[in-house]
């Protein structure tokens, strides 16, 4: 009898012994957890603290290179589209087909599409 109880004693203790490293490996991994969120929070906290020192200046700043990137963007495109004679042609003759199917004379200025062929791929370059 003396030996059950010492068994069931033993198991008690172990028992309370692996709960008690249950709960605190939970403990732990809810402060780690509640760490990380913290941190978290103040880091969308710190961009916000800086640009507040700083005001207008950065905003001009960002206001003048956004205008730079699209001057650069339109030039781009008109450079291109003068270099696609191809293209302009193609517009220019769809514009003055559906105007003539529509019979506005007064936009083409006499300016006549008797035919559209294909011609070769290579393109003309100056």
């Amino acid at each position: 009898m003396a030996k059950l109880s010492s068994i069931i004693a033993n198991s008690s203790t172990l028992a309370n012994t692996e709960t008690l490293y249950i709960l605190l490996g939970l403990g732990i991994v809810f402060a780690v957890i509640s760490l990380i969120i913290l941190i978290i929070s103040l880091v969308k906290l710190l961009p916000a603290a800086s640009t507040q020192g700083k005001g207008k200046k950065e905003s001009d700043k960002k206001g003048s290179s956004v205008d730079d990137v699209i001057a650069q963007i339109i030039s781009r495109e008109e450079s291109s589209l003068m270099n696609d004679h191809e293209l302009v042609a193609v517009i220019t003759a769809a514009i003055h087909e559906f105007n003539r199917a529509n019979n506005v004379n007064d936009f083409a200025g006499g300016f006549v599409v008797r035919s559209i062929r294909k011609i070769n791929n290579k393109r003309i370059s100056y």
